[in-house]
């Protein structure tokens, strides 16, 4: 009869294994799309904020965008102003870097925690 041994702990490569892996990811997934890695890594109202925020100000990039290259075609040629949703662009931008600054932040944290605790 074999004696009773405690199961073994897998090992770990060195520089933290699976939890430091799956920080990367979650880093990575907020530089792709800001909010995303955050919700992942189990911040999910702070996620989703970050989500709300960046996709709103890319929506208002879009209608500039294409209220743009509406007065663009209409008039044949570039036009000389940005147009009446210039405005619009402008908090766009604005909105969409807040939140990538802020998923930038939170992926500092998420790295930070999962240095401390293995994620």
């Amino acid at each position: 009869m074999a004696p009773n041994l405690p199961p073994k702990i897998p090992e770990q490569p060195a520089g933290g294994g699976r939890g430091r892996q799956a920080a990367w990811g979650f880093v990575l997934s907020n530089l792709v799309l800001p909010g995303l890695g955050t919700f992942a890594a189990g911040r999910r109202l702070e996620g989703a904020l970050q989500l709300v925020v960046s996709q709103t100000g890319f929506a208002l990039m879009m209608v500039w965008t294409t209220s743009f290259v509406r007065m663009w075609k209409r008039l044949g040629s570039l036009p000389e102003d940005f147009g009446s949703y210039a405005g619009l662009c402008a908090l766009g931008l604005a909105l969409f870097f807040l939140g990538w600054i802020w998923s930038l932040a939170s992926s500092y944290g998420i790295l930070q925690d999962s240095r401390t605790s293995g994620l």
